[in-house]
């Protein structure tokens, strides 16, 4: 049976007509097999250009349209809209697009329009070919998963929450609040960074529409926009936080002493611990790797602790092979439950905001600045601790051997800007940089402050006048040197002897008692297991990436799935806060209660008869989507997470794996119009 095809081509303002012959275009469609009719407009995407169409289907009764104009990614869901509302199934469609792919990248006109000609025919060709596709719909879910509990995950879960929806908080830790709960004063207005935190981690653990999952982490997302499932595992911390009161005589009575990962190895803790004063939730867990009643660490942790002097040795006789129960012994309200165990939870949810923070680029992969083999060169994350009250020294600026430091150096750009390690520009390194020295005065004022730059990246609101009104300090000098940082250090008797070519080429010597290294900040250590989770691509640097730079920087490839913080790429709070406003604001919109959702119509379907059971689809397939039939012995595909990516059609060694709209037969018509 014949069709009856119309064709539309677009001039594109002179975009595409400059470049382009269009009568001859016209011409030749009209001379090609099942054409009823061809028809110009100046801007088919505009509202005269959408209206034209219509009127015309409506006029011409067509079964089948081509339109030639631009990208597909651009207008093709326009259009297909178009030919909705004028009565034509929008899947009986076909865009060729002739601006980015012929007018634009193909100087001569001629060659131009012979080029446009066999796409238009090809097109026909293939359109000729294409089945009637219908939509579906199905239920959606306005509940949300929120990972990460740091200032961009806990704005995102109040956000959601406060506007009705259930969400889902998931964070690694036993505590909330992220990398900033390490810190003492936060740039540029020095506010209490506690005091700024603590009120909106007290609204989020008493909100009624947030759960609160500690200790947890995401091991599988299966589903799509609206109905997706979320497979934690919440480990067990052994305190039931419903009976606890967060006292601490239990981990008082701890005979264990470990270092605190939390001050990055520069205190103690013991193997029940919260990992500082204030930590929210004041609920201490275990530490299974060294409590003595866990695994096969305790005598080895006993042995270490009598080696250190931290216990006698009548102690390590004692403890090295008991059954220790002091924790539990000395809580008074039965909070101590050593059956606890490791449990998955499943939860249904429509969307995922994912704020999994950054960590620290290791600088002791660069030699020069001594780290790790000088005691005295921190990161800065060591020494927001050092100057933090709930830190190894209740906030007073000192060394390992508790002395207060003359002289401290704080160097930029450690791993970063360089490219032969990490080529972007962490943001926010000058300005805590300058914190650094301002607190550094507070403390000290006599002590003597070198900062090392390469050059000011002090972009916002305030930032420069922080910039001014710490650079104006009589004991602060500047260096400015040029990138990759290049700064020789070494220990020096009892201190730490600093060199480098300033810009204007001169050497410059110095000394310092202590080294603060600013490295570059990097993504979470995690983040590539979470991308293979939830099937989320990441950029170069290993940052999640954003659907588009500019029009979707809280998007992502997958629908439902958004990014906040420095889970997206670095920068400071005020930033992170606001990407997680919009990755809140942007689920908002999309999972509202009794809201329908629209299914892919474009997916995978497996004849039955030809599936040989051989299961490579199954293997294959990103989505997981789809699974074996053992009853049948042939795989079948769950339409509902199908995203009709193909992948099980190219493998599929029996070609039993078919795409609807993307069948063989159509590519290769299309193929053969192309290469006429």
């Amino acid at each position: 049976m014949r069709s009856r095809i119309g064709v539309y081509i677009c001039s594109c303002g002179t975009n595409i007509s400059e470049n382009l012959d269009i009568d001859q275009l016209v011409r030749f469609s009209s001379g090609l097999e099942n054409v009823a009719y061809v028809k110009t407009h100046a801007l088919l995407c505009s509202e005269d250009g959408k209206s034209h169409i219509s009127d015309d289907i409506i006029k011409e009764k067509p079964d089948r349209v081509v339109i030639v104009a631009c990208t597909p990614k651009e207008h093709e869901k326009t259009f297909r809209n178009v030919l909705q509302k004028a009565g034509i199934n929008p899947y009986l469609f076909q865009m060729v697009n002739v601006r980015e792919q012929v007018a634009w990248v193909t100087a001569d006109k001629q060659t131009a329009t012979e080029k446009a000609k066999a796409y238009i025919r090809a097109a026909v060709r293939r359109v000729a070919l294409h089945e009637p596709l219908e939509k579906r719909e199905i239920d959606c879910n306005p509940d949300v998963l929120v990972i990460g509990a740091g200032p961009a995950g806990m704005e995102a879960a109040l956000t959601l929450a406060k506007a009705g929806r259930k969400v889902f908080l998931v964070e690694k830790n036993s505590f909330i609040g992220g990398r900033v709960a390490r810190y003492e004063e936060v740039f540029p207005k020095l506010e209490c960074a506690s005091c700024m935190l603590e009120p909106k981690m007290d609204e989020m653990l008493h909100h009624e529409n947030i759960e609160l999952l500690t200790n947890s982490e995401v091991r599988e997302v299966l589903g799509f926009l609206g109905n997706f499932v979320a497979r934690i595992q919440k480990k067990a911390g052994f305190v039931d936080r419903e009976k606890c009161l967060g006292c601490g005589a239990c981990y008082e009575q701890c005979p264990v002493t470990v270092r605190n990962e939390f001050d990055y190895n520069l205190s103690d803790r013991k193997a029940i611990y919260v990992p500082y004063t204030g930590a929210l939730p004041n609920v201490p867990v275990i530490d299974t790797k060294n409590c003595l009643r866990f695994g096969d660490s305790g005598s080895s942790t006993y042995r270490e602790a009598y080696e250190l002097g931290l216990i006698t040795l009548e102690e390590y006789e004692m403890f090295r092979n008991q059954d220790c129960s002091k924790c539990r012994d000395a809580c008074s309200f039965d909070a101590i439950n050593y059956e606890d165990t490791d449990e998955i939870v499943e939860r249904n949810i429509g969307g995922i905001v994912v704020a999994t923070g950054f960590d620290l680029f290791d600088p002791s992969v660069l030699s020069q600045f001594g780290y790790g083999s000088i005691p005295e060169v921190y990161t800065s994350l060591e020494f927001e601790r050092i100057l933090a009250q709930t830190g190894p020294t209740g906030g007073k600026l000192l060394m390992a051997n508790q002395k207060e430091p003359r002289s401290v150096a704080i160097i930029h750009c450690v791993g970063s800007r360089d490219r032969n390690n990490k080529e972007y520009c962490s943001a926010v390194c000058c300005l805590y940089a300058l914190k650094y020295a301002h607190m550094i005065e507070k403390h000290a004022p006599e002590v003597k402050v070198y900062d090392i730059y390469a050059d000011w990246c002090v972009p916002g609101k305030d930032n420069q006048e922080f910039l001014d009104s710490v650079a104006g300090w009589k004991n602060l000098h500047f260096i400015h040197t040029k990138l990759p940082m290049n700064i020789a250090i070494q220990q020096a008797d009892s201190t730490i002897a600093l060199s480098c070519v300033d810009l204007a080429g001169k050497k410059q010597e110095f000394s310092a008692d202590m080294v603060v290294l600013c490295p570059a900040m990097i993504p979470a250590k995690d983040a590539s297991a979470l991308s293979d989770i939830l099937l989320i691509s990441r950029g170069k640097d290993g940052f999640f990436t954003e659907g588009h730079t500019k029009l979707a920087p809280v998007s992502t490839n997958i629908e439902g799935i958004f990014i906040a913080g420095c889970a997206q790429g670095p920068k400071d709070i005020q930033s992170s806060v606001a990407q997680a406003s919009a990755a809140a604001g942007q689920l908002l919109s999309l999972l509202v209660p009794g809201r329908k959702l629209e299914l892919d119509v474009i997916t995978a379907e497996i004849d039955e008869k030809a599936c040989a059971e051989c299961r490579i689809c199954i293997g294959l397939c990103p989505y997981k989507a789809i699974v074996l039939d053992r009853e049948k012995k042939v795989a079948v595909v769950n339409t509902v997470l199908c995203k009709g990516c193909g992948t099980c059609v190219a493998a599929c060694p029996s070609g039993s794996a078919k795409s609807r709209h993307f069948t063989t037969q159509q590519i290769f018509a299309e193929i053969e119009e192309v290469l006429k």
